[in-house]
C-alpha cells in the first residue's frame, strides 16, 4: 500500500482539525499565533481576504469577525465541507494555480499550507498575482529552528504516515529571502518560543515568554510570520 497524498491525510482528520486547538496547550498556541498575524495584517474592515489553505476555516472565522471579506482556497474537500459549512466562499484549488483572476484580493493570506509546496515560488507568485496592486501577501509557514519543529522532523523520521514527514519547514532566513524575492516592504516576525511538552506555568505566563521571544529570539518561534506589500 502507498504512502497517502497530503490532500488524503488531511480529509481523514478533518473531523477532527480543530479539537487540538480545544486542548489547553492549543488554545494557548491558538491565540498566539492569530496575535502575529492580526498584527501583521493590520485593519481589516471591508477587505477581500483569500486564505490559500484555508481549510476548516478556523483561523478565517476570526478574521471575518474583524470585517473581512473571506474566501478560500483548499486541495482537500473534506476541509472545505467544514469550511463551507461555516459560511465561506470557497473553491477546490492549489497554490500553484489559484483559480481567481489576477488583483482580486486586497490581501492573500496562506496559514501553514506553502509547507506542502513542491513549487513554493509558483506557491507565492501566485499569491502575488490575485493580490491588488499595493496589497498584502501573507505567509504564516513552520519553522524548522524551533523547539516545535525539531519535535516534529523526528517524529517523522520514525513514522512514515506523520502529517509532518514531507512538509518542508522553512527558516526565517530561508522566508524572508523568497519574500523579498517577489515582494517590496517585507518584515517578518515568529510566535509561539515554547515546545509541544510545555508545562503548565509556561502555558500560563506564555504572553511573557512571547514578549521576550520575539524580542530577542525572533527566526526561532514555532510559526514565521512575513508580509510584503505587493510592488
Amino acid at each position: 500500500m502507498g504512502e497517502q497524498s497530503v490532500e488524503e491525510q488531511f480529509n481523514q482528520i478533518a473531523d477532527q482539525y480543530d479539537q487540538w486547538f480545544e486542548t489547553e496547550q492549543g488554545k494557548v498556541v491558538k491565540e498566539l499565533e492569530l496575535k502575529a498575524l492580526l498584527e501583521i495584517l493590520g485593519d481589516l474592515q471591508g477587505k477581500t481576504l483569500l486564505e490559500v489553505g484555508i481549510g476548516t476555516g478556523l483561523f478565517a472565522m476570526e478574521f471575518r469577525k474583524l470585517g473581512a471579506k473571506v474566501y478560500g482556497i483548499d486541495p482537500a474537500e473534506k476541509m472545505l465541507e467544514i469550511a463551507r459549512s461555516r459560511g465561506f466562499e470557497v473553491k477546490f484549488g492549489y497554490g500553484e494555480q489559484i483559480p481567481y483572476p489576477d488583483n482580486s484580493f486586497d490581501i492573500t493570506l496562506s496559514m501553514t499550507s506553502m509547507e506542502n509546496s513542491k513549487s513554493p515560488e509558483k506557491f507565492l507568485q501566485e499569491m502575488v498575482r490575485v493580490t491588488k496592486p499595493n496589497g498584502k501577501v501573507v505567509v504564516a509557514v513552520l519553522n524548522l529552528f524551533s523547539l516545535y519543529g525539531i519535535v516534529r522532523k523526528i517524529k517523522g523520521l520514525f513514522n512514515k504516515d506523520d502529517l509532518f514527514r514531507e512538509m518542508h519547514f522553512y527558516t526565517y532566513w530561508e522566508l524572508n529571502r523568497l519574500m523579498k524575492k517577489y515582494l517590496c516592504d517585507v518584515s517578518t516576525n515568529s510566535s509561539v518560543f515554547f515546545g509541544p511538552f510545555a508545562p503548565k506555568f509556561i502555558l500560563k505566563n506564555a504572553h511573557k515568554f512571547e514578549n521576550f521571544g520575539r524580542k530577542y529570539l525572533k527566526p526561532f518561534g514555532a510559526l514565521l510570520v512575513s508580509a510584503g506589500r505587493k510592488c
